[in-house]
């Protein structure tokens, strides 16, 4: 395999490849949504009929857990005081509100109601990701096999129920891989850019600025940020608009609940709190049953962690730790669903198939079975698929 670790000297720029996509990469991507959506809300559809409750239709079937809190955002705006579950102690303040606003004004633009228009910028962003995953794979200079089974193992990734439903797992996804694809072309502007959306998407999107800064580390080296050189500043610009996304929340939250942390403390109420991940991984087998699976997940997506750092993929495995320990910081509730909502998780199982090319049918296999076992169990509101 050849090393992807060296960056090109200063002088000569970064490795740009087009960003031109043929006839051919658009069939493949469209062929891949397709038959995704097809397949996944084909089984959400009669995992409903057969398991659950019939006659309900297929977007209806993948409005859970939190489809239902962000169609309560659009449609009454945010809590003024905690008054939702069985205790009357949660509000919709946990919940990051880029998605909800892109969803509610497509709603009232097209007059059609919330649940369609979470369904559509779902659907939406969830499309250009495949692109954007078959740029990335490019630049990372993969070859043409590898980055065309990466919009397949993206199109049908095991916990790919989450790109049909009311979440903001793609819109996540989107913006992540934008930010590695123009920080792979050292294009820092548009990585800031983007990166207030990435926060304003999900509080973790705030951790961008560490792959941003490694890969910016790996281009220049550290010298060239006393140096005070424009690509300097710009790194540094980008870095500083990242958050601006959440801190903006932040303020609103201050001036609607005089918490601007509400987004965190609110989490209390789903018996999130803060202790040692190893703590809480090791609860899950004591208490055996989903919470072991979930344990075993952890175990999973460790494994993936220290391969992508054995391949010196510094920043995307620095990513996908931190983004993976906070939330075991607080329970193993969704640890597989934030595990495969990253790329760098993604990347790490492209890269094992990039070395062994024959795993690749079997990974795509595998991969499916278990995106159609979770559609049908998370249409049927069973808990262990959160």
């Amino acid at each position: 395999m050849n090393d992807m670790t060296t960056s090109p000297p200063a002088a000569a720029g970064p490795y740009r490849p087009s960003l031109a996509i043929s006839g051919r990469d658009w069939l493949i991507i469209i062929a891949a949504f397709a038959l995704s959506r097809l397949a996944l809300y084909g089984m959400g559809y009669f995992g409903v009929q057969l398991y659950g409750t019939p006659g309900i239709g297929p977007l209806q079937a993948y409005c859970q857990f939190d489809c239902v809190w962000f169609q309560r955002i659009i449609e009454n705006g945010y809590d003024l005081y905690p008054r939702w579950l069985s205790k009357g102690n949660a509000a919709n303040w946990a919940f990051m509100p880029l998605y909800p606003m892109l969803s509610g004004g497509l709603s009232s633009l097209l007059n059609v109601e919330s649940l369609i228009g979470l369904m559509l910028v779902t659907n939406i962003a969830f499309f250009f990701s495949l692109p954007a995953m078959l740029l990335v794979l490019r630049q990372l200079k993969l070859g043409e096999d590898s980055a065309r089974f990466g919009v397949w193992l993206l199109a049908f990734s095991p916990f790919s129920a989450y790109f049909v439903s009311g979440y903001g797992e793609s819109m996540f996804m989107l913006f992540m891989l934008l930010m590695f694809l123009f920080a792979y072309r050292e294009q820092w502007l548009l990585v800031g850019f983007i990166g207030i959306f990435i926060s304003g998407t999900r509080n973790l999107g705030v951790m961008m600025v560490f792959p941003v800064l490694i890969l910016a580390l790996q281009a220049y080296g550290w010298r060239e940020f006393f140096r005070f050189t424009e690509r300097a500043f710009k790194v540094v610009f980008s870095i500083w608009l990242i958050p601006l996304g959440l801190f903006s929340y932040m303020v609103y939250l201050y001036h609607l609940t005089g918490d601007a942390f509400a987004f965190k403390h609110i989490q209390v109420a789903w018996g999130r709190y803060m202790d040692s991940p190893l703590d809480w991984w090791l609860s899950g087998f004591e208490l055996g049953g989903r919470k072991a699976y979930l344990s075993i997940m952890v175990i999973f997506g460790w494994c993936l962690n220290l391969y992508l750092f054995s391949q010196k993929r510094w920043a995307e495995a620095t990513l996908m730790f931190i983004c993976c320990t906070i939330p075991l910081m607080t329970g193993l509730n969704a640890m597989p669903r934030y595990m495969f909502g990253l790329y760098p998780t993604l990347l790490a199982i492209i890269l094992l198939t990039h070395r062994w090319p024959a795993l690749r049918p079997a990974v795509l296999c595998v991969s499916g079975m278990v995106a159609s076992f979770i559609a049908v169990a998370f249409v049927n509101f069973k808990f262990f698929t959160v």
